[in-house]
């Protein structure tokens, strides 16, 4: 090998190198777009009963995910863990966790409503919490932002949320005057399958998720 071919190949070698070690502009631009879009969003869904007739979280979660937000779901007894999540977090960051979204069904939103009680015991805000008819009325506490419940009235197992000290916090939707819910035929074990009402919670949850990241 000549001189000139000998420093040739050791250029060569050493952009290789260079290369290997930093990733060209375009990657470390696409690297920093990704962490900057991180979610920072704690989203959690809570199923009602057996686990069996609340499968339409799943399906809101999954659609959350494919938006970048994360989420998680939960059966109704997991409502310890939610809470320990949370308090973890905000023990590993110094921070408290925001924005906080829960949302449940059935026994799922009497779990959503009781977790996120808890939490004020803990100093952690809640800034949104969405039941679907849920079994009992509370309880209902300061620490949540909004409250925002979807309930059949007359079927003897959903209830409204009322609170006079929390007011306006609280939003009751009556859907069995919902043609586009209780009209397509769905009732309490088969709602979070609806398209309409999860279209009508993912929009909430992605507004509250950009009012707060």
């Amino acid at each position: 090998m000549t001189r000139a071919a000998f420093a040739r190949a050791g250029w060569i070698l050493a952009f290789a190198l260079a290369l290997l070690g930093a990733p060209p502009a375009w990657a470390q631009t696409a690297v920093a777009s990704r962490a900057k879009a991180d979610p920072v969003t704690h989203v959690y869904f809570i199923r009602g009963f057996l686990n069996v007739f609340s499968t339409g979280l799943d399906d809101m979660s999954a659609q959350l995910a494919r938006a970048g937000v994360k989420s998680i779901v939960h059966g109704h007894l997991s409502g310890s863990a939610v809470r320990a999540q949370l308090i973890a977090d905000r023990k590993k960051t110094g921070k408290l966790p925001n924005p906080v979204v829960i949302v449940g069904h059935s026994f799922g939103a009497n779990a959503a409503l009781s977790v996120s009680s808890l939490l004020a015991a803990d100093g952690i805000p809640v800034d949104l919490v969405i039941t679907i008819d849920p079994t009992v009325d509370g309880p209902l506490t300061p620490n949540v932002r909004r409250y925002v419940n979807y309930h059949f009235a007359g079927n003897n197992l959903g209830v409204p949320l009322t609170s006079p000290k929390l007011g306006k916090r609280i939003t009751n939707i009556d859907i069995s005057k919902r043609k586009d819910i209780a009209g397509a035929g769905d009732d309490h074990w088969t709602v979070t399958a609806n398209k309409a009402l999860q279209k009508e919670i993912l929009s909430a949850i992605r507004r509250q998720v950009g009012r707060r990241q």
